[in-house]
């Protein structure tokens, strides 16, 4: 696999954790109806039978080069004036009820009117919705009592009872020295085992950005996953930027600006984010800026995903990104977690499950139906929590990877990844392509302290 890099040798571990989604089984899924938190005019859904995913309304992206071409096409949309790695979004606002097909018809309109380039058709995309990957199961519903959206933020982070410190999922405490990580996710919340945790600015996490006493569905999201990177490489340093909003909502082209924005010694991107796209191909930001952000050999490495099922998922299916699905570890057996996704196009997996790590502080009502109540009761949460999917396999993977290259004293996060791959023993039969990588090294399932 290739990359580039910036600045240094760079490996970019992209969890499943952003694109397109549809609906999960349930009723209200099966309407096609978003979260009742997430603001319509900034999310839709593509209904396509086979075709479904997220978008933002009234966006469409255009490759580098292609900006003044499709400028003619679409005359009554508006380019923007910040252009990360060449790219160009335009946007108009949505005149229909159906603002993905109105998309996509100016992207068919964008394709039609260019295809006699020499260079061929002008490359544009939808800018697809990205979104948090956590989950406990297919049924899982967040605060509110909704069902979560297919691969999607789902609240089911569950109370935990604090250690007296971070635990180490690893018996080497110098484990990562010398590497840099970035997360860009959620942001981040105040926390006393993440104080050496650097952050961009705007990058602070939000409790419960309505004020309704509900807990936002991806809330303490980043927090989790930074703490999950100390636990398996604690001398690793972290640096933390926000690409998702508190209900873990972003997109691609936030994304691509984010990785533009990281300091130039960034080894390690972890992006605990993903979804599916249009008619299943690159998400195109994503794909220009790990096309474009160096000349130097990298890996990359992103989860595949939390709906059980193998149609690639973006932006782990790239070819040049390493994907990470979730297993689970029942005394020494090892399956795949029943919300990962799988297929071929997984090349790594680990544990997702019953996972405990760093998460914010405050109280939050619990719907116990279909919708709140004001008889709904309050839980609180003390800065510690446990939680499940491919967003938390992620970190793990991308810790191994920083873990590698400070015990083997490789300069280049490729050359760990590739060690990685040679030397970890197979995954289960539904990741046929896959290893299994074992943070705990074999101790049984009990976290080394």
């Amino acid at each position: 696999m290739r990359i580039q890099g910036i600045g240094r040798r760079i490996v970019l571990a992209l969890g499943a954790a952003a694109g397109a989604l549809a609906m999960t089984t349930s009723a209200a899924s099966a309407a096609g109806e978003l979260p009742q938190q997430w603001n319509p005019r900034t999310v839709a859904v593509n209904h396509q039978d086979g075709n479904s995913f997220l978008l933002r309304p009234g966006q469409i992206i255009a490759a580098p080069g292609d900006a003044q071409d499709v400028q003619r096409v679409l005359s009554d949309w508006r380019p923007s004036d910040q252009r990360p790695f060449g790219l160009t979004l335009f946007t108009r606002a949505p005149k229909t009820s159906d603002p993905a097909r109105e998309v996509l018809e100016a992207l068919a309109r964008v394709r039609k009117m260019t295809s006699n380039r020499k260079q061929g058709p002008a490359r544009v995309a939808p800018n697809h919705v990205f979104v948090g990957e956590s989950t406990t199961s297919a049924s899982a519903i967040n605060f509110y009592g909704e069902p979560r959206v297919q691969g999607g933020p789902g609240s089911s982070v569950r109370q935990a009872v604090a250690p007296a410190a971070l635990p180490l999922r690893t018996t080497r405490p110098d484990d990562g020295q010398g590497v840099r990580i970035a997360v860009l996710d959620t942001g981040m919340f105040e926390h006393e085992w993440l104080g050496d945790v650097q952050r961009a600015p705007g990058s602070d996490d939000i409790w419960d950005v309505e004020n309704d006493g509900y807990a936002d569905a991806e809330s303490g999201h980043g927090t989790f996953i930074a703490g999950l990177l100390l636990q398996v490489a604690p001398a690793a340093s972290v640096y933390a930027a926000k690409v998702l909003d508190s209900h873990g909502v972003g997109d691609d082209m936030a994304v691509a600006a984010a990785i533009q924005q990281l300091p130039s010694d960034i080894d390690i991107i972890n992006l605990s984010l993903g979804g599916y796209t249009d008619h299943d191909t690159p998400p195109l930001a994503i794909e220009t800026a790990l096309q474009q952000i160096g000349a130097q050999r990298g890996a990359v490495v992103a989860a595949a995903g939390n709906q059980a099922i193998d149609r690639p998922f973006w932006p782990a299916a790239l070819n040049s990104v390493l994907a990470v699905g979730a297993v689970d570890d029942q005394g020494g057996k090892w399956s795949g977690a029943s919300y990962s996704n799988f297929g071929p196009w997984v090349d790594a997996v680990a544990r997702g499950s019953n996972l405990q790590s760093t998460f914010g502080r405050g109280m939050t009502k619990v719907a116990q139906g279909a919708t709140i109540s004001p008889t709904d009761p309050s839980i609180a949460f003390g800065g510690w929590a446990e939680w499940d999917g491919t967003s938390f396999a992620t970190p793990i993977a991308a810790a191994m990877i920083a873990r590698t290259m400070s015990r083997y004293r490789l300069g280049a996060a490729e050359d760990a990844q590739a060690w990685m791959l040679g030397t970890a023993p197979p995954a289960p039969s539904e990741f046929p392509n896959a290893v299994r990588l074992d943070e705990l090294e074999g101790a049984g399932g009990v976290t080394p302290k």
